[in-house]
């Protein structure tokens, strides 16, 4: 592929930080869901809800953690290894069966690990935004 000297790429130096800035706002908008998602479930575990927005909270979670293990790696080939790419898809088949498992009875220790999970998946994408920056060691 050639490519011309006055291509946007080559006329427009910002170019290059849009695409970074546009990363930035990528990692939080994938972090944010699962710090809804932590607050939904422990307000859920506390306000003892409806069989249905409990049910509705837990088919969103295994979403999310479904659309992240797919689409994570491949937007961020360069930040996200093909073993994290394993854990995530590891950790949405868990989420998957922890759902299964809290529709039949609920189990105050893994609601708990459910919420960690996700804080914690929160925190690391937003890490990794720190590690684009430059803000952390990779």
């Amino acid at each position: 592929m050639h490519i011309r000297k006055d291509s946007p790429a080559e006329a427009d130096p910002d170019v290059g930080f849009s695409r970074a800035a546009d990363e930035e706002h990528l990692i939080d908008d994938l972090a944010q869901p699962f710090l809804d998602l932590a607050e939904k479930y422990e307000s859920a575990r506390q306000n003892d809800v409806d069989t249905q927005t409990w049910h509705a909270i837990q088919d969103a979670n295994v979403y999310v953690w479904r659309f992240v293990a797919n689409y994570l790696p491949g937007q961020l080939d360069k930040t996200v290894s093909g073993e994290m790419s394993e854990v995530l898809i590891r950790i949405g088949d868990f989420m998957q069966q922890a759902c299964l498992s809290l529709r039949e009875n609920r189990d105050d220790a893994l609601e708990l690990r459910v919420i960690e999970l996700n804080l914690n998946m929160c925190a690391q994408i937003l890490n990794l935004r720190q590690e684009m920056l430059g803000l952390t060691e990779a």
